[in-house]
């Protein structure tokens, strides 16, 4: 069974709560583990919230485009937004030895997803993020 949703929000935190539930059910539904669905409702608030800070730098009439979906044997998270291009130096996070609380959202959404990829597309930032599902239940949407 394949899955597509697409939502187009406005970068308002308050709409966080929307997407964060309809992550969790998403990893639910396709048989992650209730920690493995967490660790997705927190990567992808925590890029949202990147977006709203960072791209948008707090502005919140602007649109985000989030696609879900299932490809093969993975969940696949789809961020679009036309804000400021992010600084490939500022992507990797800081060191998480460091005493600065801000730039440890990065570091989480590296080790909680399987893959994740910026890339500029049509003069738009992208981020893909890439969860593995369980292989039994690849398999049984295999058939």
């Amino acid at each position: 069974m394949s899955f597509y949703l697409k939502l187009v929000m406005p970068s308002d935190p308050r709409f966080l709560r929307i997407v964060r539930a309809a992550v969790g059910e998403l990893g639910l539904v396709y048989g992650l583990p209730e920690e493995s669905c967490q660790g997705i409702v927190l990567a992808v608030d925590e890029a949202l919230a990147n977006v709203i800070r960072h791209a948008y730098k707090g502005r919140h009439n602007q649109d985000i485009e989030l696609t879900c979906r299932t490809v093969a044997d993975q969940l696949e998270f789809t961020l679009l937004d036309s804000g400021e291009p992010p600084d490939p130096g500022r992507i990797c996070g800081q060191p998480l030895d460091e005493v600065s609380l801000s730039g440890r959202g990065t570091h989480l959404i590296k080790a909680v997803m399987d893959e994740v990829c910026y890339e500029r597309v049509a003069g738009r930032n992208q981020l893909k993020l890439i969860k593995h599902l369980p292989a039994a239940k690849a398999s049984v949407e295999a058939k």
